[in-house]
């Protein structure tokens, strides 16, 4: 079993670089909101998740699996042949250094498909970084929805997307 020490190091590694490489624009990255749907993310709780995620930058990796049970938002990047997805998901669940859990938290009503398509990839990205298979959820006022089918979920979300980008290079190319 790989060292979860060195795991949650890469993690925070490859993260930090997508989001570098979004800033200065020199690689195509991708935010989880816009992959699950399909556009650019602006939703009711855009701009409180934005001030979490600002302050992420200083998780200490040892306190993730140091403690018996740790939890809290966690950014998460993988580069894919079309980008990099990158993305912080709202709440992800350690136990004794494992990730077990990733939970998408939502500030209003119902759970939709897109909520659902946004954990998924969330699910995804901790499972190739962290080499296991976590549950993944989506918590809202209406309560806590499983996404059981995340695995299909995620891949189709991406493919969708890729999609989305081979016709949007195909346009430009021919204009």
């Amino acid at each position: 079993m790989p060292d979860p020490l060195a795991l949650v190091k890469a993690t925070l590694y490859k993260a930090e670089r997508a989001k570098v490489l979004r800033e200065t624009g020199a690689e195509p990255v991708f935010y989880v909101t816009e992959v699950a749907s399909g556009g650019r993310g602006g939703g009711s709780g855009r701009e409180a998740g934005r001030e979490l995620h600002r302050k992420l930058w200083g998780l200490d990796p040892f306190d993730v699996v140091n403690a018996e049970v740790w939890a809290g938002p966690l950014p998460l990047a993988w580069r894919f042949r079309f980008g990099w997805v990158y993305g912080v998901c709202d709440l992800a669940v350690f136990d004794l250094g494992r990730l077990k859990r990733v939970v998408e938290v939502k500030s209003y009503g119902a759970v939709r498909e897109r909520e659902r398509a946004q954990a998924a990839l969330y699910g995804l990205l901790a499972a190739l970084n962290f080499l296991s298979k976590p549950e993944v959820a989506v918590r809202s006022p209406s309560g806590e929805v499983a996404v059981v089918d995340w695995e299909e979920l995620a891949l189709n979300s991406l493919a969708r997307w890729f999609r989305r980008l081979e016709r949007a290079l195909v346009s430009s190319s021919s204009c």
